[in-house]
């Protein structure tokens, strides 16, 4: 059984960064959301910095802006486990732990340490160049309230990611092990249970420590208290691989398919929602409720859910989704976003805004020269350090991308 295309899909060349592992299929609009995510999330720290999110006619909605964080999550949920499920279902050559490991440390290491030494050398990072400094270096910085901030303070989201990458393993193995000899559907019943169970005891960790501690604490930075939002991805991997064999999984794909706009407008009126109707506080803004504190964990990693869809579902089907997540310039910025990612908030903090927040430029002003300097020294640093470390993640060179993934019609979904 063969995985899912689109007949007479084009075999383009990727580039390194986004290149599936041997066998498997790519996923061509993920690109435009990896930048969605990027992009929220330095808005999220513009509009928190230049005081927006409180006085801005759109201040409720960018204070939400946040949920880049979980959008990202979701992605590499879907995007690492998938290979993993596709190999037991017999539609991808196996992945060897050590390949999966050596991918994961060239994609985040080189141009993490690049990013932290140049930055603490310039601009300044606390913590960076003290005693503490292997915290930094190993992303451990989110297990302490004393330096989970420290460094480049929005990496201890990427420490948790890191988290991740190391704990996928396991929960593969363990998965393998326990649908050993049985059939198809039976692992995906197991396997949809445990991502379940996995939610549910995150949640509730991160719910409990919040209503006894009144405010965030170290499980809210750890993966304990946001493996919730990886499950979503890894669910969304189950169905999409599922879909193959037709049934219940299939005929999601295919209604997907058939609306791909469906999902994003449902996403976009639980946006609304979340940032008007329910009274959450705007970050640095006061103390949110404990419902209100567990309703926003849980709206986030449904709205990227909901975005996801299409961009597994209906690659190649000709929408509004399409026309913005395919456009070229979102697209490079999503090849380059790691590096907005990295570099953003210290350019921001220690360099951007004492110049145009103190002289009353706003947020408009600030933003703009915030995404200005950081797709500027982001592209450097994929150029120079990123890609070449990239062409090292397979070992033996690849003849031609992974077939485009394209479940558009209900055959296809069917792998019919």
């Amino acid at each position: 059984m063969s995985d899912p295309v689109q007949s007479g899909a084009p075999s383009v060349p990727l580039p390194d960064a986004v290149t599936p592992p041997p066998g498997n299929p790519r996923f061509p609009l993920f690109e435009g959301m990896r930048a969605i995510a990027a992009l929220a999330i330095l808005v999220s720290h513009v509009t928190a910095v230049t005081g927006y999110n409180f006085t801005g006619t759109f201040g409720r909605y960018t204070s939400r802006m946040t949920i880049g964080v979980a959008l990202f999550f979701v992605i590499s949920g879907f995007l690492l486990y998938r290979p993993f499920v596709a190999a037991r279902f017999d539609l991808a050559p196996p992945i060897r732990i050590r390949d999966y490991l050596r991918r994961r440390a060239l994609r985040v290491v080189p141009a993490y340490w690049l990013a932290l030494t140049v930055l603490a050398a310039t601009v300044g990072l606390v913590g960076v160049f003290s005693s503490s400094w292997w915290t930094y270096y190993f992303f451990l910085q989110n297990y302490n309230n004393a330096t989970v901030l420290g460094g480049i303070g929005p990496a201890w989201s990427l420490c948790v990611e890191v988290s991740f990458y190391l704990a996928l393993p396991m929960w593969v193995l363990l998965g393998a092990r326990i649908s050993r000899g049985r059939p198809p559907g039976y692992g995906v019943r197991i396997e949809a249970a445990g991502l379940l169970a996995i939610a549910l005891v995150s949640l509730s960790a991160r719910t409990i420590s919040y209503a006894r501690a009144g405010v965030p604490t170290v499980v809210d930075t750890t993966l304990l208290g946001n493996a919730d939002w990886f499950t979503y991805g890894m669910g969304l991997a189950l169905v999409s691989v599922a879909a193959t064999r037709g049934g219940a999984p299939a005929r999601v794909a295919a209604a997907v398919s058939a609306r791909p706009w469906l999902p994003w407008g449902v996403a976009a009126i639980l946006y609304w929602i979340l940032s008007t109707q329910l009274g959450i506080p705007a970050p640095f803004g006061g103390p949110a409720t404990s419902l209100q504190f567990l309703e926003e964990h849980i709206f986030f990693p449904v709205i990227g859910l909901l975005l996801l869809l299409p961009a597994v579902f209906a690659p190649r089907r000709r929408s509004v989704v399409r026309a913005i997540l395919g456009n070229r310039v979102l697209a490079w910025l999503g090849l380059i976003s790691y590096g907005i990612f990295l570099w953003h908030d210290p350019l921001l903090v220690q360099w951007i805004q004492p110049h145009f927040v103190t002289y009353r430029h706003g947020a408009v002003a600030t933003g703009v020269f915030t995404v200005a300097a950081s797709v500027l020294v982001a592209a450097a640093s994929y150029y120079v350090v990123e890609r070449p470390f990239l062409r090292l993640k397979d070992r033996r060179p690849r003849a031609r991308a992974g077939p485009v993934m394209a479940a558009e019609r209900p055959e296809a979904a069917t792998g019919g």
